[in-house]
């Protein structure tokens, strides 16, 4: 086995597993989500990480929020991965388009992402859809950016040009010629992506801008600090749903290490 393929094989192991947790819950729990039994009990066997202040089993939680928390992240990178297309194929061209997707670039890199997030959180009220929205029309800008220069890249290529001279229009050579090219980039910027996005979720749901009907790991670690799990030193409670989205960003991450030094062998070849 190659030793990049180490890092590809770990990831799918790790990713299928949160899969398999999101898709089919009930392997990994008996219990429902809302089923309830003693507050505060300590980690056991029938427990394994104990339950919480209203009795719910905290390993059930934490199977029934991977689904969720996955699905925040994946439609946020998607939003974000056509957004960034878009307007980083626009800022590659030029006269009025280009420069003024050039300049709507240049103004989302200069505002404070986060403190605007959070203002606009707050008069956009708590939902997932509104979640999904929000953090993708600030995540895009890095996508636009490396998909501008790819872009811009590519035109200075000869079978660019050959294309020009033979009077293809420019509708035909993006969609034929330019996008098929960007798959590298698309996908680095997708895995990473989700990767930020699902950061970016957690930090608003533990700030108590989470969908607070349908709870994600972020939410646990916000309902965890609120109600006292600190005192009642229940500390899988605080601690599970951070390690679990330490390992959900590690497997994406490894999965796009994989593709980038294929990336980077072919372009060596």
């Amino acid at each position: 086995m190659r030793k990049q393929h180490i890092p590809l094989l770990l990831g799918i192991v790790v990713l299928s597993l949160f899969l398999t947790a999101a898709l089919f819950p009930t392997v990994f729990t008996a219990y429902g989500q809302k089923e309830t039994f003693g507050p505060w009990l300590m980690p056991s066997a029938e427990h394994l990480l104990g339950t919480n202040a209203l009795g719910y089993d905290i390993f059930t939680e934490l199977v029934c929020g991977t689904r969720q928390t996955l699905l925040v992240g994946v439609s946020s990178s998607i939003l974000t991965l056509l957004l960034g297309s878009v307007i980083g194929t626009l800022a590659a061209g030029k006269g009025f388009l280009g420069g003024l997707s050039n300049g709507v670039i240049n103004i989302f890199v200069l505002l404070p992402k986060l403190v605007t997030m959070i203002v606009l959180a707050t008069f956009l009220g708590s939902s997932s859809r509104n979640l999904i929205l929000l953090i993708a029309a600030f995540s895009w800008v890095g996508t636009a950016r490396n998909v501008r220069a790819k872009v811009i890249h590519l035109n200075a290529q000869p079978f660019i040009e050959n294309c020009m001279i033979q009077g293809y229009s420019r509708k035909h050579i993006i969609l034929r010629h330019i996008l098929p090219n960007l798959y590298d980039v698309l996908l680095s910027r997708f895995l990473l992506g989700v990767n930020s996005c699902i950061m970016m979720e957690s930090t608003l749901s533990f700030l108590g801008f989470g969908d607070l009907y349908h709870p994600t790991w972020g939410t646990m670690i916000n309902f965890a600090y609120k109600r006292g799990a600190f005192l009642r030193q229940a500390y899988a409670y605080l601690l599970s749903p951070g390690v679990c989205i330490m390992l959900l960003s590690l497997s994406f991450y490894l999965i796009s290490l994989y593709f980038e030094h294929r990336q980077a062998a072919i372009q060596e070849k």
